[in-house]
């Protein structure tokens, strides 16, 4: 929140200069936050780019009511600005619905996704007899809930590059539909690396392309 604080004095005072050019910044702060929260509920990639549309693909989510009509209210008066270079009083008023529904658009309960672990060897046998799959590894994430709370750990295929700690988007390869059949890893022993435990990493799984999120 005290991001979020900071960000709005910012704008504010940035906007007592130049309103219109305080709008097209907060619209750049919207649109990537409207993106981040796309991007945690697999919809980013239907995503064109207009704002008000963004409800429709986030109607699994408990969203304020008022958000659509704010959001489309915004739009509007934002390309008015925009395309016809109209007053400063219009660029204000988009201000101020701009700030409401960035406001609202951060206070939405998501799921996130956190690497745990990141380029674990597979192999398509259940005794993990070398050599190991060549043109995949597998991504081991954790998903917690709105509330925080840990709702469990998935490997999955990748061949993207990941690291530890980092909270990524869930996204899939679904454009080549390229899948991976059962496959399987070794996890180590928390006491004693040495042992590793054989577990299953998934059944059939197209890869997981999923982005990291302060690079959206």
């Amino acid at each position: 929140m005290a991001v979020t604080v900071n960000f709005e004095q910012q704008l504010l005072e940035e906007a007592a200069s130049s309103p219109v050019v305080a709008m097209m910044r907060l619209t750049l702060e919207i649109d990537r936050e409207l993106r981040k929260l796309l991007a945690v509920t697999g919809n980013l990639a239907r995503y064109q780019g207009e704002m008000p549309e963004a409800v429709d693909l986030l109607h699994n989510l408990e969203l304020p009511r008022e958000l659509r009509d704010t959001l489309t209210q915004f739009w509007s008066l934002r390309n008015h600005v925009v395309h016809n270079q109209v007053s400063e009083h219009l660029a204000l008023r988009a201000l101020d619905y701009g700030l409401r529904i960035l406001r609202m658009v951060k206070s939405i309960p998501r799921h996130s996704y956190i690497v745990v672990r990141a380029d674990i060897p597979v192999w398509p046998n259940a005794a993990c007899i070398p050599p190991a799959r060549p043109d995949v590894r597998g991504v081991m994430i954790e998903t917690y809930s709105p509330e925080g709370e840990s709702t469990g750990v998935q490997v999955f295929p990748t061949t993207k590059t990941y690291s530890g700690g980092e909270s990524v988007s869930w996204e899939w390869n679904l454009q080549n539909k390229r899948g991976w059949g059962p496959s399987w890893y070794q996890e180590p022993d928390p006491l004693d690396p040495t042992k590793k435990t054989i577990k299953s990493a998934w059944g059939e799984s197209l890869e997981f392309i999923g982005r990291n999120l302060n690079d959206i």
